[in-house]
């Protein structure tokens, strides 16, 4: 019997609080979405991750263990339809 390994990449929720002044609804709306994008492009940790709810999983890659070393089986391979956006999630 041959010994896999299995790496599996899934999405995690996190939440980010992040405070902003604006003089205005509007105003403050565009003031969120640079600060949201920024804090997505950052590498600090998120003030909280939902770690109860994983979704979209993909398994990343399977290998085999062989005596000359790692054999590549198979790469991003879907195997539910939990994607996130679908209309059935």
């Amino acid at each position: 019997m041959a010994e896999y390994i299995v790496k599996v990449g899934f999405w995690l929720r996190a939440y980010q609080g992040i405070a902003i002044d604006a003089d205005s609804d509007s105003e403050a709306i565009e003031k969120a979405k640079a600060a949201t994008k920024k804090a997505m492009e950052s590498s600090e940790v998120p003030d909280h991750i939902e770690i109860d709810e994983r979704r979209q999983g993909i398994i990343a890659y399977i290998d085999c263990k062989t005596l000359s070393g790692l054999r590549s089986v198979t790469t991003n391979l879907e195997f539910d339809a939990d994607r996130i956006g679908d209309e059935a999630t």
